[in-house]
């Protein structure tokens, strides 16, 4: 008697090193029906684990090879990659990452293209911001009918390991009274880093027909909210003090 076996889907994380990418790969390495691949540059930085479990590709978005191989057979591709550590023409290299890694997917018939970026308009967006909403509308835009992109937008993601945090939870620490930019009151939807990982693990089973943009994440707040709660979840108490106005300078000895 031949049993009735339901093949694999095919999973690619392009991005497994960083600090989504981690926790993502480390939830779907969890099941058992699915056959996940890694595209990083070393191969190295993967544990042993992700190396024995899971089909690496060594290359990147800008080399067409390895990224044709990466893309071959897949059915859910995530995005989770930046060019932020780069150099300054970080924006220039997101928008041809972007589109090799559309391309390569309509071309491998990948059925579904899964990016997580951030919350915010192009109006008022930072410039490390705009660059992420452009690589949302590139990855957007599709030119076949299989090829389909859920565009995930995240504000601040609330966890350990988290850059957004880190920052957040050090300067409540450390300082009693804070003299703070005007960038404090700044409006965000902060969410947990384990429901952007629900997120994106129940993405793998949702049958996208055209592309969609969600945003996720809890009610709205300000930065200054935010260190608010994070001094009332340490014991602490703090007195914030924003400055009437935007200044880098001052930002940059306050960080």
């Amino acid at each position: 008697m031949q049993l009735n076996q339901t093949a694999k889907k095919e999973i690619l994380i392009a991005g497994a090193t960083g600090y989504i990418g981690r926790k993502l790969k480390l939830r779907l390495m969890e099941h058992n029906d699915l056959s996940l691949r890694l595209l990083v540059r070393d191969p190295a930085r993967l544990s042993a684990a992700a190396r024995q479990e899971c089909s690496v590709v060594k290359g990147d978005t800008f080399d067409t090879g390895s990224l044709d191989n990466a893309v071959a057979g897949i059915d859910t591709a995530f995005y989770l990659i930046h060019s932020m550590g780069s150099g300054s023409d970080y924006a220039r290299r997101d928008r041809i990452s972007a589109e090799n890694f559309r391309r390569a997917c309509e071309n491998a018939g990948v059925k579904k293209i899964v990016y997580l970026g951030g919350l915010g308009e192009k109006e008022s967006a930072s410039e490390h911001l705009l660059s992420r909403i452009e690589t949302g509308e590139i990855l957007s835009a599709t030119q076949n009918d299989i090829t389909h992109t859920l565009w995930l937008r995240a504000g601040v993601i609330i966890g350990a390991g988290s850059a957004s945090f880190r920052i957040i939870r050090d300067l409540t620490r450390k300082l009693p009274v804070m003299i703070t930019p005007k960038w404090v009151t700044t409006r965000t939807q902060p969410i947990a880093v384990d429901d952007v990982i629900n997120y994106l693990e129940a993405s793998i089973d949702l049958d996208l027909q055209e592309n969609i943009k969600v945003d996720i994440g809890t009610s709205a707040t300000d930065f200054r909210g935010l260190m608010y709660q994070a001094a009332t979840s340490m014991g602490l108490k703090r007195r914030i003090i924003p400055l009437p106005f935007f200044s880098p300078h001052l930002s940059s000895y306050w960080l």
